[in-house]
């Protein structure tokens, strides 16, 4: 959850603490000047104080009881919607989440006219490493891989999530195929260089990779249909490598 989040939801408690303490203190002043208006006590400045007194003992404890119930549900609110869609081994999108994010930058490049680059990559033969070392082996060369990769994101609407196993998908705005696939580029040599050392044993991985260009007319699955055959192209012809294809659009 981001830091502006919790500043948030700390102020809106503060901010309902101070709604709740105020009305109570209110109503029990209104209510001691009708005491004191019809029923004139012996002193009434001190029946006044008094019954102030004991409102706000009343009012906040009653406050902060308040707003710390609100902020602990709006904290597991977030929780929930954070579980709902970030892969939790390595802590980027995951499918669902993705799916969600680019149908909403397919609406904004319908509107500002941009292209952007899908682009799917596994891990070459990453069943090999589950297989020797294990699966906490596989995990950790997933988290670093996930790590080289959410590196090279260009900006705030740049995506990057978990599609499911050891494959991943981006999303890149405005760009053409070319610069995707220079971007692509820049992660396999990365992923390539990569050694991991996971309890004495140095771990490697390649990865082959697969983009296309979205334009105004495509749509999602049309996208992942076109990536995945340029994925395809790059494992048949060796593996560790890019390959692009572009994508037939279709009336917007």
């Amino acid at each position: 959850m981001a830091i502006n989040d919790h500043k948030q939801d700390l102020f809106d408690s503060l901010t309902f603490f101070a709604f709740v303490a105020i009305t109570a203190l209110c109503l029990s002043f209104t209510f001691s000047m009708v005491v004191y208006h019809f029923g004139i006590p012996q002193n009434p400045e001190t029946f006044v104080l008094t019954n102030l007194l004991v409102s706000a003992c009343v009012a906040i404890p009653t406050a902060t009881l308040a707003s710390q119930h609100e902020f602990r549900l709006k904290m597991y609110q977030h929780r929930l919607e954070t579980l709902a869609s970030i892969d939790p081994l390595t802590g980027i999108s995951n499918r669902r989440y993705f799916k969600q994010t680019v149908d909403e930058e397919l609406k904004r490049m319908r509107r500002t006219q941009q292209t952007a680059g899908l682009v799917i990559f596994d891990l070459d033969h990453f069943k090999r490493v589950n297989d020797r070392h294990g699966h906490k082996a596989g995990d950790a060369v997933l988290q670093e891989v996930a790590a080289i990769a959410f590196a090279e994101l260009r900006g705030p609407f740049d995506r990057l999530g978990r599609w499911g196993g050891e494959e991943f998908v981006i999303l890149l705005s405005n760009v053409t195929l070319e610069q995707s696939t220079l971007v692509c580029e820049r992660i396999r040599e990365k992923i390539a260089a990569l050694t991991i050392d996971y309890k004495g044993t140095q771990l490697s991985v390649t990865a082959s990779f697969g983009t296309c260009l979205l334009g105004v007319g495509s749509t999602l699955d049309l996208a992942m249909e076109t990536a995945d055959l340029a994925l395809f192209e790059s494992k048949r012809a060796g593996r560790n490598q890019v390959n692009s294809r572009r994508t037939i659009e279709i009336a917007a």
